[in-house]
């Protein structure tokens, strides 16, 4: 579950506002996600959203499994 105590903010028209990112996707991936966003009649934007709430919430549930170890420091240890 994602934390409820995240301050969420509001435009004047009650649209939530939040933090943008830029991602950059191959022109397969893009086309891709353009499909699946037209075929659930969906934006990109709310695909986006929707998988990174789904990879946090298995993140904090201990459900994922990355291919790289993140409890560690980049480069090997010299000792």
């Amino acid at each position: 579950m994602i934390d409820k105590n995240i301050k969420r903010t509001y435009t004047m028209t009650g649209v939530k506002k939040g933090q943008r990112i830029t991602v950059s996707l191959s022109s397969t991936d893009h086309a891709s996600l353009s499909a699946i966003a037209e075929q659930h009649d969906v934006s990109l934007s709310w695909l986006a959203r929707k998988a990174i709430t789904d990879f946090l919430e298995r993140h904090e549930s201990g459900e994922l499994q990355l291919p790289l170890n993140l409890g560690q420091t980049a480069g090997k240890s010299h000792g």
